[in-house]
């Protein structure tokens, strides 16, 4: 049977994969749909700013996905923790440290929509990445990539108009 943290790793790259796709997809019809508009009007379009409206209606449809992300440091703060009273590794017990953080900056992106939580977010979550990486355990640094995907995905379209 499958370890837990194989299967996240699995559910992971399978649903990355599926969001690239989509996103492929969409890239493509906007080419050959933009291809035609230029076509028919040579002036350039100049992208609007997005609205209040409209970032708050962006926002409300992707922030369960932030929640989910902290959700999965909360995870990983627990195994890390079980883990480090069995073996008092060092690392794992910065492990938890850091996965609590990235929890509770998760909580703060969602409620207070500010870049700098998520460059705080980003840095606490690349710093146990690097020391796992670093020490020979690649699949528990893997797993910390999964968090910092779903707040990418968050982020991302609404990255201009967050303060």
């Amino acid at each position: 049977m499958l370890e837990l943290k194989t299967v996240l790793l699995i559910f992971g790259v399978v649903f990355l994969l599926l969001l690239l796709t989509k996103n492929i997809i969409q890239k493509q019809k906007t080419r050959t749909s933009s291809q035609v508009k230029s076509a028919q009007t040579p002036e350039p379009v100049v992208k609007p700013r997005m609205t209040v409206e409209q970032f708050e209606k962006s926002w409300n449809s992707l922030s369960y996905l932030m929640l989910l992300a902290a959700a999965g440091n909360l995870f990983m703060a627990y195994n890390s923790a079980r883990g480090a009273l069995e073996t008092q590794s060092y690392i794992l017990w910065m492990d938890t440290f850091f996965s609590l953080a990235a929890a509770v900056l998760a909580v703060f992106i969602w409620r207070l929509h500010r870049k700098n939580l998520v460059i705080a977010y980003l840095i606490i979550t690349i710093i146990p990445i690097l020391v796992f990486m670093s020490t020979g355990h690649s699949l528990d640094g893997i797993t910390h990539l999964f968090p910092l995907m779903l707040v990418y995905f968050v982020v991302k379209p609404v990255w201009e108009c967050m303060d």
